[in-house]
């Protein structure tokens, strides 16, 4: 099957564009602008700061769109490269980020250094962060903020830009425009999945071609969830789109092999990561996909899932497709912050059973943990290292509690004295320090470095009654060494299915222990934001998709009960 991944073809220009491009070139052009209109379209710049890491599936499914639109995409990293010389070699119109709460600092600040040389390119900001809190385009330099999924929202957006027309109206986007911000409603999900272009792997080839070897490769099967966790993204696109987000949306087992059999064309793949938020909610979906993956593709696989979630069907369905690794989220031991804090709405008894159906099928079970949860103790947080080490869990990987913008673990942070509300704050990592307020700073101090310690000594329990004693020392650079060095050990020799070679296993060592990070870290300080009025958009500015939903609401977190949706 060949995938619906195509490159941008020369078009002629329709006659009004034509007109409008003979018009701006009788004025006067300059490369920078959207002066020169291309026949094909624009010119889109994707500027990825670590773009050695996992895959930006969110802007490559957009890149893909763009082309299968006949726009034009570039993919850079950031890491020793010289961003300016990219930026006026390339000549962009758009110049794209996709930025997660933390890391959007790094991306603002550069975007500033890039608009002081470049003003006319349009810039754009989506990602997790642009979605929490699109308020963020009151910074200056950033024009457009795209919220949710942004196939569509980008293709209009280039199209009305190649054209010369109004793009104050597009759904999704909020657009900076003679000193006001117009804010648009969302539009509607796109419920065939397999309709869209397979993601173009070959940009990030083009940029480094040492991308192409990687063993470890990414994909999504579905989007979508049912649950309301106050700590995850999903609640906040559920305020933007409405219930239709809750509503899980499929790919055929048909499109994501031959998805798969194209990347194993393009190089080298040894281990598939499945990253949507809950691989798999259906038993008959997994069967059908089981039945072409070992067919067709016969390599081992990691995926997320929820655990309470799971039979033994599903379970060994999982073990015969071929899944290596499960990443399964404990969270918390406590039941009460689990489903009124986190509002997961889980059964732990559950948790649990499904946890060792996993261990007895010779699934790797990668557990996720939450620690200094708002309303929690650091008696709470040695409870959920136990139950840990109750259920002998192959990595117990922990993170310090992060409040982002727009979710409903911020609302409650900040209605209950444990967060300032400054989400300038967090860092681009939940493995530094916590952003909350504790009942002291020793109780602050022992969880965070509980946290350093807790995967080795849920791996070696031998060690708990030192590493009690251990967190009451000040924080030091040992704890972090020893968390960096045992995260790096256990996803080499245990996560991972197979050994990294030496050159491999260098180059990860010297990325986790942040030899790579450069001097770029605050070489481009991100401007104040400005207060601009924010505006609906003027009738006639109105374009693309007419589905809305409700504008976007600010969540609030209750307490809820612990029933589970029915996704069937």
């Amino acid at each position: 099957m060949e995938p619906p991944e195509s490159r941008w073809t020369s078009r002629r220009l329709p006659s009004a564009m034509r007109s409008w491009h003979h018009r701006r070139a009788r004025r006067g052009s300059n490369r920078q602008t959207l002066a020169e209109v291309r026949p094909m379209g624009v010119k889109v710049l994707f500027i990825v700061k670590e773009i050695e890491g996992a895959e930006p599936l969110g802007a490559l499914y957009v890149a893909g769109c763009l082309e299968q639109a006949g726009h034009e995409c570039k993919f850079i990293g950031t890491r020793g490269n010289d961003v300016l010389a990219e930026v006026r070699r390339y000549g962009p119109d758009v110049i794209a980020f996709g930025a997660t709460t933390g890391l959007h600092r790094y991306y603002l600040g550069l975007n500033h250094h890039i608009k002081q040389h470049y003003p006319k390119a349009v810039s754009l900001m989506g990602g997790p962060h642009a979605t929490y809190y699109p308020e963020v385009i009151q910074t200056p330099g950033l024009d457009v903020v795209c919220q949710g999924e942004g196939e569509d929202a980008a293709v209009e957006l280039c199209d009305a830009l190649a054209r010369g027309d109004d793009h104050r109206g597009i759904r999704d986007l909020w657009v900076k425009s003679e000193g006001k911000i117009y804010r648009n409603p969302a539009r509607g999900l796109r419920r065939d999945l397999d309709a869209i272009p397979f993601p173009p792997r070959r940009l990030l080839y083009e940029y480094d071609d040492s991308l192409r070897r990687r063993p470890l490769k990414s994909f999504t099967t579905n989007r979508g969830c049912p649950f309301p966790c106050s700590y995850c993204f999903n609640p906040s696109l559920v305020e933007h789109y409405g219930s239709s987000w809750k509503k899980v949306r499929v790919r055929s087992p048909e499109n994501v092999v031959a998805e798969l059999a194209h990347v194993m064309k393009q190089g080298p793949l040894q281990f598939v990561g499945f990253r949507e938020s809950i691989f798999v909610y259906d038993a008959e979906w997994l069967r059908q996909f089981g039945e072409l993956y070992r067919r067709e593709v016969k390599l081992p696989y990691y995926c997320h899932l929820r655990a309470d979630m799971m039979t033994e069907e599903m379970v060994d369905l999982l073990a015969w497709s071929g899944c290596y690794t499960v990443n399964v989220g404990i969270e918390t031991a406590n039941p009460e912050l689990a489903n009124g804090v986190l509002r997961r709405q889980i059964r732990m008894d559950r948790l649990v059973h499904g946890i060792r159906l996993l261990k007895r099928a010779g699934i790797v079970v990668f557990a996720d943990n939450i620690l200094g949860i708002p309303g929690g103790t650091l008696e709470d947080d040695l409870a959920t290292l136990e139950l840990n080490i109750e259920l002998d869990v192959d990595y117990a990987a922990a993170t310090l509690c992060t409040p982002y913008p727009g979710t409903g673990i911020a609302a409650y942070a900040v209605e209950h004295g444990h967060f300032s509300g400054d989400f300038d704050l967090i860092d681009d990592s939940y493995y530094t320090e916590s952003v909350l307020r504790f009942s002291s700073d020793e109780e602050k101090r022992q969880i965070e470095n509980l946290h350093k310690v807790f995967a080795v000594t849920a791996a070696i329990p031998a060690l708990l009654p030192l590493m009690k004693r251990l967190i009451r020392l000040p924080s030091n650079d040992f704890f972090y060494a020893m968390f960096r060095a045992w995260y790096l050990v256990c996803h080499m020799t245990d996560v991972m299915p197979r050994r990294l070679e030496l050159a491999e296993l260098v180059n990860s060592a010297l990325s986790i222990f942040g030899v790579y990070r450069g001097a770029d870290e605050n070489r481009y300080p991100a401007p104040a934001p400005e207060a601009l009025p924010i505006v609906e958009p003027p009738a006639q500015a109105a374009c693309g998709d007419t589905r809305t939903v409700q504008l976007r609401r600010r969540p609030r977190i209750a307490a809820e009960s612990a029933e589970v949706p029915d996704v069937r």
